[in-house]
């Protein structure tokens, strides 16, 4: 009898939001300048962190007197080693106040659309899962400054780049006994029912409702000959952050057992279809990583008692 035992959501959420910001350094200008900051989250070769943001999108405005004025619109910036740069450059003018936004990818790349307006821009983002898509705003006030240009150099603009998706994998353990022949092997990791498609408003720090949905595959090639007790983790994907209740799970687990002298041993399969990820209401966080746990649990174990049966009693025979 197949059995798999959930565990839950481990809630080792990386608030990358929170804390250990690395900053990138740009010297300071008259020309206004951006340096960067990417939150931290537990790396893998694919997040976007400092060491390999290369490039991302600008947009800008000045306002002074309830008047303003857009002076970046989809400007290609740079980051090469932590220097920022782009051109053609652009310079400050005071008495104005300055507002910027920031996205990577940029707009019209890895299913990005970005519709920009003062205050009330928006990201739709189709995911193929494997983006990380970050944004960063930050706003710089000269209104008390004479109008003018600037006579000595200001601090460039620091953009914080925060993660506006969810990192989610998968960890399976074998429940078996550490000294059991049973190992397993997972496979077919999905999840259908994903919210695929949103629109991200910065202004309020929230998705709308998916317009799409799909599933999403997790590869487990870690996730081979696990022994018992022991366990093994899918790569992980990016997820638009909405609620999981509705999302199901669908795996393969191959369970082998092997005498110590039996190199092949025998083999069954189990499929699990359609279970649900979660029991209730579960909504990710941007910015958040979550590992989903289960144990397989291999059933009872072959076991033997022995007993013997006793000699009769002698039986006298009589030599003749």
């Amino acid at each position: 009898m197949k059995k798999f035992l959930f565990l839950g959501i481990a809630a080792t959420a990386m608030f990358a939001s929170c804390t250990n910001d690395e900053m990138v350094e740009m010297n300071p200008q008259s020309a206004i300048g951006f340096e960067t900051f990417v939150d931290k989250s537990t790396r893998a070769a694919e997040d976007v962190t400092k060491a390999n943001l290369t490039a991302f999108e600008v947009y800008g405005w000045r306002t002074k007197d309830s008047n303003t004025e857009q002076i970046f619109d989809a400007q290609a910036v740079t980051a090469n080693a932590g220097v920022c740069t782009y051109s053609p450059l652009q310079y400050w003018v005071g008495s104005y106040t300055y507002d910027f936004e920031a996205v990577a990818p940029k707009s019209g790349d890895k299913g990005v659309t970005v519709d920009d307006s003062h205050g009330a821009s928006t990201i739709t983002f189709v995911s193929d899962s494997e983006t990380d898509l970050i944004y960063a705003s930050a706003s710089k006030d000269l209104s008390s400054s004479d109008y003018g240009t600037l006579a000595t150099a200001t601090d460039p603009v620091g953009l914080t780049f925060g993660h506006l998706l969810s990192r989610v994998k998968f960890t399976f353990t074998n429940g078996a006994d550490a000294n059991s022949a049973a190992t397993i092997t997972v496979s077919d990791v999905k999840i259908t029912g994903v919210g695929t498609t949103g629109v991200y408003t910065p202004s309020t720090e929230t998705w709308a409702a998916a317009t799409a949905t799909g599933a999403v595959t997790f590869a487990s090639t870690n996730i081979t000959n696990i022994v018992g007790g022991n366990s093994g983790a899918t790569e992980h994907k990016y997820l638009i952050p909405y609620d999981v209740q509705n999302y199901k799970l669908s795996f393969k687990v191959i369970m082998t057992q092997k005498q110590n002298n039996n190199s092949t041993g025998v083999s069954d399969v189990f499929e699990y279809t359609d279970i649900a990820l979660v029991s209730s209401t579960y909504t990710l966080g941007k910015g958040c990583s979550y590992n989903f746990k289960a144990t397989f649990n291999p059933g009872q174990p072959i076991v033997f008692t022995a007993d013997v049966t006793p000699w009769d009693d002698f039986t006298d025979v009589t030599i003749p």
